[in-house]
């Protein structure tokens, strides 16, 4: 079985959403991959939540 392609947060990857103030297609396909993912972790889900509450505060833009 192949790993989807978006399978991964890492804390260097929500830096550079956080660095860019957008969050973009690609950024989100690999968040509801992970969210599908049963197997997830603590540290990813952490990983999601800093990015969401970022989109609700208005610190990142969700881009098309």
């Amino acid at each position: 079985m192949q790993t989807p392609a978006f399978s991964f947060l890492t804390e260097q990857i929500v830096e550079q959403i956080f660095s860019s103030g957008e969050l973009t297609r690609d950024d989100r396909q690999r968040i509801q991959s992970m969210l599908l993912n049963e197997s997830i972790g603590e540290n990813e889900l952490s990983l999601i939540e800093r990015v969401m509450e970022g989109v609700v505060k208005g610190i990142l833009d969700v881009m098309n």
